[in-house]
């Protein structure tokens, strides 16, 4: 998973991004605490909270310091999102041990998203956010794709874990595309209409749908072999 994670980072990078400086632990541990802080940020109070001050203040560093280790806000922002997956990934390693076959996969994956979703209500509005924010600056809607690509090898990834055949890969990234349509859709509908039952039957008509979906595919590359 870390090198799937890697790749979609590195993908089409944005020149003047400086994600990291200093290679020291005590250099590690202040870029960390400034991701930190810009997380806290931005789930206590959306992008209007994002400010270098707040950051500085949330890090206990000062503000040069960090200037020195995020020269822009995009480079902060793609931190914190690899800081978000990767807390999403750890969450659900230790969630569930996924089944063998792809397909229980697929269910296992959109149930404990579920889970997961259920209880970090500020993480998902964060990355929301995150998403509509690169989407409206000019600039940086590389951000969003980033986003986006980041989710799809994720799940992909954790849908076929040996994905070394091109067509297994595309098909896992196939599936976590229309996972991510419907996941994405049940949030938002989950958080405004407050209803759970109904976003529980949400999450077990997409887990139908997701498996119906799987199928087709690989029995179309049954066919075309």
């Amino acid at each position: 998973m870390g090198t799937a994670k890697t790749e979609t980072v590195e993908r089409a990078r944005p020149a003047g991004v400086k994600l990291a400086a200093g290679a020291t632990r005590k250099g590690v541990e202040t870029r960390n605490r400034i991701i930190k802080g810009a997380r806290e940020a931005l789930e206590q109070g959306g992008m209007e909270a994002l400010t270098t001050r707040r950051i500085a203040a949330s890090a206990k560093v000062k503000l040069a310091t960090l200037h020195y280790y995020f020269d822009s806000k995009e480079g902060l922002l793609l931190a914190v999102l690899e800081d978000l997956i990767a807390d999403m990934e750890e969450a659900y390693r230790q969630d569930v041990a996924l089944p063998k076959a792809p397909e229980d996969r697929v269910e296992a994956l959109i149930r404990a998203s579920w889970r997961y979703i259920q209880r970090t209500r500020d993480k998902q509005i964060a990355q929301t956010e995150l998403t509509l924010y690169a989407l409206r600056t000019k600039g940086s809607e590389w951000l969003a794709a980033r986003q986006y690509n980041a989710y799809i090898d994720f799940y992909g990834h954790l849908v076929f874990e040996d994905d070394k055949d091109d067509e297994l890969r595309r098909i896992g990234r196939s599936v976590a595309r229309q996972m991510l349509i419907g996941i994405d859709g049940i949030i938002l509908q989950s958080y405004a209409l407050q209803d759970l039952s109904a976003s529980n039957d949400d999450i077990e008509a997409l887990i139908i749908a997701m498996r119906g979906y799987f199928r087709r595919l690989m029995a179309e590359r049954e066919k075309g072999r």
